[in-house]
């Protein structure tokens, strides 16, 4: 595979939907780094160490970090070690061993398993980053990603890290790939996230073409720093902070679906603000069709839409907020479904909600 980070971060997204994937373990990743994030794959390129006076806040991240991709088993076994290797952290002798061996069914299958270690976040990075916007503008200048103090969407700044003790990402080239790690029972239970201290490992064995990532990087070796393993990034559209940057977005859509069987005709309208004014469209949805109301500015705020399911006695009436899309919609859309037969209840969901 050209690139495993692109499937990591997808990996990452079903349970964390605003983080990149640092599957190589770049340490340039930091809180306050200012770069470039490549949006096919999710690759950081640093242009500055740090956003001048930001303040960091760490946090507690529960310990446990396992994800895996489909075709992926997992076994542990105790083994035996001939007791002339020494435990990094404790400095005896280890003959009680475990071994950890995931096998890769196909080609493409990933394995990532860390001792968490906290999570990092710029405190108040809004602030930070308008504070500081006319020196992102001639850094995003210097690499071609912005002219005349605007700035690109990909351009920005690394605003929160989850950092592990330990830990590894595997990806198998080939089919029926294989890997191990093998080491005193604390050392890997440590190495993986199931216990307290250091993690560290005595071997490790594999089969077949594998892209593998450790830390520590070596054996017999307890790591000397906690190594990032995933991040949150905020971007610009020329001078408009984008807080959680995950691709490219040209404008916001509202995506509307009158189920198919809804006996309901719906009225829909939706109001926003921008900085030219407020605006409002309106609509109406027969059952069985979608309506896209698309283009609405990605400066727009408090939207609210309001829906209408029209009955022959009493209507029925749904309201929805979102205050900040640029900070609540990731992709850009929202989905709202709408069914009911009448006269039984009607139904009208933000799909991304559930």
């Amino acid at each position: 595979m050209a690139n495993w980070n692109h499937p990591f971060t997808g990996l990452i997204r079903k349970s964390r939907p605003a983080y990149w994937g640092n599957w190589g373990l770049n340490m340039q990743i930091k809180p306050g780094a200012v770069g470039i994030v490549d949006p096919t794959v999710g690759d950081f390129r640093l242009v500055a160490e740090a956003l001048p006076g930001v303040k960091v806040i760490d946090v507690p991240a529960s310990s446990t970090w396992q994800l895996s991709s489909e075709h992926v088993s997992r076994q542990e076994a105790t083994v035996n070690i001939d007791g002339s290797v020494v435990d990094p952290e404790s400095g005896t002798k280890i003959e009680a061993g475990l071994e950890v061996k995931w096998g890769l069914e196909k080609a493409g299958a990933i394995a990532s398993e860390f001792s968490l270690s906290h999570e990092s976040i710029i405190d108040d990075f809004g602030a930070a980053m308008l504070q500081n916007m006319d020196f992102l503008a001639k850094k995003a200048k210097s690499v071609s990603m912005g002219q005349e103090g605007q700035i690109a969407q990909g351009f920005g700044v690394v605003t929160g890290v989850l950092w592990a003790n330990s830990g590894l990402n595997v990806g198998s080239q080939e089919d029926k790939g294989m890997f191990s790690i093998c080491g005193s029972v604390s050392g890997i239970k440590e190495m993986l996230g199931k216990a307290t201290g250091k993690g560290s490992y005595v071997s490790t064995n594999q089969d077949k073409s594998l892209d593998q990532h450790l830390w520590p990087e070596k054996s017999g070796r307890i790591a000397p720093t906690p190594v990032p393993i995933a991040y949150t990034f905020a971007s610009f559209d020329g001078r408009l902070i984008i807080p959680n940057w995950i691709m490219q977005l040209g404008s916001f859509e509202l995506v509307l679906v009158n189920k198919l069987g809804c006996t309901y005709i719906t009225k829909v309208a939706l109001t926003y603000n921008t900085p030219a004014g407020s605006k409002t469209e309106k609509l109406q949805i027969s059952g069985g069709l979608t309506k896209t109301i698309g283009n609405i500015p990605l400066n727009a705020t408090r939207l609210k839409l309001d829906i209408t399911f029209i009955g022959i006695l009493n209507d029925d009436n749904y309201s929805f907020h979102w205050d900040n899309p640029l900070g609540q919609w990731l992709t850009g859309q929202r989905h709202i479904d709408m069914d009911g037969v009448w006269p039984a209840k009607t139904y009208c969901v933000e799909r991304e909600a559930h």
